[in-house]
């Protein structure tokens, strides 16, 4: 196949490209001047003149307390938003598939169990308003489409808890972690190849949960990073999120059930512990002063 893929130099977007090259496939990773989708009206352009089959969507603002500042409100609704919505009109108008991340932040964490792929989002915040705006204009458009939602992403070239909670580890005597919020941590490695597999087996287009299996409140999530790691020289102390002042609210309960994911692709996912050990051997920069 040969596959566009915007944000191919973020964290899931490079994970994407290694995986697409190493399996054989043709990529096309055109510029943030090529495709700014925060400049929607540039974007038919780009499907003008270019020859593909697939787009892969890994650009996306997920600065999530940013986008309760007003100064970020207009660019996080365009490129998580209105631009999907143009994405997905181009490739039902052209007959090209889409493939597009969202995430469990859709949802506003009152279910006491994981949430499927049928259940009502109800965004806390900001950004979770934006993506769910992503995810109704993908499915008002109706392209052929693969939309996973996703949570608590971590891996190379980008921001993301391992690194943040690591270098705390390293450089202070105590940090305190919110105990009392609930998700599935998520390798870009796996998250990547889940999507990889969806286009190569042609499973049926829709929407996904994926996530690795089991999951952890954040407190937990820290601990075992420290275990990890073995930066066992700074105190890891659990907090409640009342206690803990951000812009944007969280949901208790961010958990995603991947029950359709795994019947889809015919495996189970590997734990995050896993995934967390994988990361932190092949791809983590930190050392221990």
């Amino acid at each position: 196949m040969k596959i566009a893929l915007l944000g191919s130099t973020g964290m899931l977007g490079s994970k994407m490209a290694e995986l697409l090259k190493t399996g054989g496939h043709e990529l096309l990773t055109p510029s943030h001047s090529e495709v700014d989708l925060n400049r929607p009206h540039g974007i038919e352009n780009f499907f003008k003149n270019n020859h593909f089959d697939v787009l892969v969507n890994c650009a996306a603002f997920t600065r999530v307390d940013a986008c309760e500042e007003p100064a970020k409100f207009s660019m996080a609704w365009n490129v998580n938003g209105t631009s999907v919505g143009w994405l997905a009109k181009f490739c039902k108008k052209t007959q090209r598939t889409l493939v597009h991340f969202s995430t469990d932040y859709v949802f506003d964490g009152q279910k006491e169990d994981a949430y499927v792929e049928s259940d009502l989002p109800a965004p806390l915040n900001t950004y979770g308003k934006t993506k769910l705006q992503g995810e109704k204009l993908i499915q008002m458009e109706n392209p052929v489409y693969y939309l996973v939602r996703t949570s608590w992403v971590f891996g190379p070239q980008g921001d993301n808890f391992v690194n943040k909670i690591a270098d705390l580890l390293i450089s202070k005597p105590r940090v305190e972690v919110v105990s009392d919020q609930v998700g599935g941590p998520t390798y870009t490695g796996d998250l990547a190849q889940f999507a990889i597999e969806l286009l190569e087996k042609k499973a049926k287009p829709g929407i996904y949960h994926f996530c690795n299996e089991g999951f952890a409140s954040w407190f937990e999530f820290a601990k075992e990073i420290q275990k990890q790691t073995g930066f066992v020289s700074c105190e890891v102390a659990p907090v409640l999120s009342e206690n803990i002042f951000r812009p944007a609210v969280r949901p208790a309960n961010s958990r995603l059930d991947s029950s359709k994911a795994v019947l889809t692709v015919g495996h189970a996912f590997r734990s995050w512990r896993e995934s967390l050990g994988d990361y932190l051997m092949k791809d983590f920069k930190n050392e221990p002063t």
